[in-house]
């Protein structure tokens, strides 16, 4: 099982950036979903890169995992793989998400909008692992 080092690489970055696209276009709403605002939670995040190395070390995992998983399915297609992508996030990453929240009483959109992320997040990963295969052994 064979995996593409620097695809995995380059989807790390791709996944950090997406995310801070998807915040940047929900960070309102994701932060009154938490009870705060969008200013108040990037002041507390600006001097502080815990956050943003746990989140970069986080798609590191999630992309080689993503690999692992199309490794195999190696004939699979851009498409195909970011439906498989999809379905990871959504079905495994979104779901526990989601069970966690409702014991939390956390909101709805809080569920919407991080169950998105990782689900269209992992199906860009996987459509550009599945671009960029690896070279046969």
């Amino acid at each position: 099982m064979r995996v593409n080092w620097l695809a995995i690489g380059v989807s790390t970055i791709v996944f950090f950036l997406f995310g801070w696209a998807w915040y940047a276009a929900f960070g309102s709403a994701w932060a009154n979903a938490l009870g705060s605002t969008r200013e108040a939670m990037m002041a507390a995040n600006a001097s502080n890169p815990y956050p943003y190395i746990v989140a970069l070390v986080a798609a590191f995992f999630i992309s080689y995992g993503v690999a692992r998983v199309l490794s195999w399915h190696p004939t699979a297609s851009p498409g195909r793989a970011a439906f498989i992508g999809f379905s990871l996030g959504f079905l495994f990453v979104g779901m526990s998400l989601w069970m966690s929240y409702a014991y939390e009483h956390r909101t709805i959109a809080l569920g919407l909008i991080n169950t998105g992320y990782y689900s269209f997040g992992m199906a860009i990963v996987a459509a550009i692992l599945a671009a960029w295969k690896p070279k046969a052994a």
